[in-house]
Order: structure tokens, then sequence, then C-alpha cells
């Protein structure tokens, strides 16, 4: 089979900063970064990797909002608004949502997604259908329950890319910490959310060994100390917590040392849209004293990779997987039209593998 070379130029995000490159790219494969611009591009403008959401709940886009109820009302289990309506929503009616975001999403750069996906495992079943249809999903499975039934966890294992939970105020600690250690010992992500609504004990998050943590909104300095310290990245959602009335605190977390990936929660309330959130973020960063935006270049696209795999980077070399999409250039600073200046509307051109989505003229 015979397969087209691409070529696409412009400025080129690398970990050394933006320069003026071209890269061609065969059957999902980058095959050489060159120096400077060429003329024969099939897209030109800002090249920079896709983006990983760190944290999404895709299947709430078919929920309707109720904004006079609480964090708590809206999506604690198992009484949560969220969680009534997701029981009782036809199962095609769900999937060909979550199809139609997880479109959405790779035409507006997102290549992957790590999805909470509550519903046992036939939530997590549902979620499976939608892969090849846009950005993947990495599906972090919850129990039907709050209860530690081991046939269960398996069974979720054998769907699911990993388990993730509530938080530790909505389990019995004792059941938490035996499904987490079942999980990790199977080799597979754990992952939770930490002190969103209430601050949580971080010792006891910490001991259930989880991959990473979400929220940490009204965490303390030594809660985001020790996240640091024991290397467990934080996902943070801004448009979300904002919403809920909770100001995350990221200032005092770069500050800390902890690694910070973005997320866009859930899709009731904010639709996931990583141009959006890298905004929200550099505002409210600016907002608590942060006059540099470098630090959301590892933000948005370094530490959501680093949640997957240790070792992955965002970098464009040759023989890489092809992970780019090229935006309309806007004439500035590369770096301030990227976070503070772009949007959804940006990419001209979307490419992860050999799957590439571009733009109709």
């Amino acid at each position: 089979m015979t397969f087209t070379v691409e070529l696409v130029s412009g400025t080129l995000l690398t970990t050394e900063g933006f320069v003026e490159a071209h890269v061609e790219f065969e059957d999902g494969v980058v095959i050489s970064v060159g120096d400077g611009l060429s003329k024969h591009a099939t897209a030109e403008g800002v090249i920079v990797p896709t983006f990983v959401n760190g944290h999404t709940h895709i299947a709430d886009f078919v929920v309707p909002v109720d904004t006079r109820l609480s964090l708590e009302e809206l999506v604690a289990p198992p009484r949560g608004l969220k969680h009534r309506i997701l029981s009782s929503i036809p199962a095609k009616n769900l999937t060909d949502s979550m199809a139609e975001l997880s479109r959405f999403m790779f035409s507006r750069g997102i290549s992957r997604y790590v999805d909470f996906r509550e519903g046992g495992v036939d939530g997590a079943k549902a979620l499976t259908s939608v892969r090849g249809n846009g950005a993947e999903p990495v599906i972090m499975a919850r129990p039907s329950g709050l209860k530690y039934v081991p046939e269960e966890i398996d069974a979720l294992l054998e769907v699911a890319d990993g388990v993730a939970v509530s938080s530790i105020t909505d389990w019995d600690y004792r059941e938490l910490s035996a499904l987490a250690a079942h999980v990790n010992g199977k080799g597979c992500q754990f992952a939770i959310h930490a002190s969103e609504r209430i601050r949580e004990d971080i010792g006891k998050v910490l001991d259930l060994k989880p991959r990473f943590v979400v929220h940490m909104t009204v965490a303390e300095k030594e809660d985001v100390v020790a996240c640091a310290e024991a290397d467990v990245p934080i996902v943070v959602c801004p448009r979300s917590n904002l919403f809920f009335g909770s100001v995350p605190p990221l200032r005092m977390m770069l500050d800390a040392g902890a690694r910070i990936a973005l997320g866009t929660d859930n899709a009731m309330i904010s639709m996931p849209d990583m141009f959006q959130e890298i905004e929200t973020t550099a505002r409210l960063l600016r907002s608590q004293g942060m006059r540099e935006l470098t630090p959301l270049i590892d933000m948005a696209f370094a530490n959501a990779r680093i949640l997957l795999n240790r070792n992955d980077s965002f970098n464009i070399q040759p023989g890489s997987l092809c992970d780019l999409m090229v935006l309309r250039s806007k004439g500035g600073n590369p770096l301030t039209d990227l976070v503070l200046r772009s949007s959804p509307e940006d990419p001209s051109m979307v490419c992860y593998g050999k799957h590439i989505w571009r733009k109709l003229k």
C-alpha cells in the first residue's frame, strides 16, 4: 500500500521553545523535521502537539444541568443529579452523545482524553464503543457501587485502562484501600478525586498509591507539597471549579513543585475544549501573581501525557508517532497567541497516528 507524504510548515513548538521548521510524516509516523519554512506544505501555521485532556466526564453531556444545585447535589454518588440521569437514559442515546463529543474533541486538537466513566462494567463498555470515532478515550472505570467487589474489579480491568473513584469521603476507607491495592496489584492505573468539596486527608489519599489525583481545589500547601514529593501529578479543571465557586490554588501548586495537568471535567457544564481551559488557567495564574506563561506549556502538553506514560514526550521528532496539529497563525508572539488568543476554530489539521482531520475550506 502506498501512503502520501504530508508536509506541514510554520512555527514549531519544541521542548526548547518555538522555531521555524517544517515536518514531514507518512503512514502515521514523522519522517523528518527540517529547519525553516517550506513552500510545499499542505498546512501552514503554528505546529504544536495534540492535547491530552487529563480529566473528563463526557457522558455528562446528556445531563440538563440545574444551576441551582450545589456540587454535591449535582455529582456526588449515588444520588447526585448526574447519577440519576445517567442510570435512566437509553444506552444508544448515551453512546451517540459520547461519540459526538469524541469527534468534537479531535477536531479541536484533542487526541486522547482520560475519562472517569461511571456505570460499572456496562458504563466502561459503552465508552469502548466510541473508539476509532474521534479522540481516543483512556477509560478509568468506576465500580457500580461504593463497595469493593473483587470480581467486579477484575471485570472492569478487562474492559478499562484503570479504575477511578469519586473521593475517600464517599467510601469506607477499608473498602477503598482493598480496591486500590487490587488495581495497583494488577499493574493498572488507580486514580481519585481529592479535596474538591472539602479538604481530605492527603496522607490517606496517597497511601492508596494513586497514579494521579484530580482537583485539590481546597487543599492546603502541605497537601500539595506531599503530592509533589510523592511524584503524584495533580489534574486541575479551573473552569469547572470556578462554576462551583472554587478557585484552584494554581500558583501555590507550581511553587510547591507539583506536576500539574489540565482537564475539562463535567461536560454538562464545560465543553471539552482545551483552548478555553488553557486561557482560563493563564488568566487565573496571572491573577495569582504569576507573570510567566511558559509553565502553561507543560501543563497543556507534557504533563497529561505523563499520566498515560511516564516516558512520553511531546517533542515532535523523526521516528515518533505523528502527534500534531496546525493552528492558524495570528502573527504575534507564538506563546501568548497560543495561550491567550487561540480558539477551537484555529486548527486546520489534526493528526494522531494515521487518523487525520482537516478543516473544510
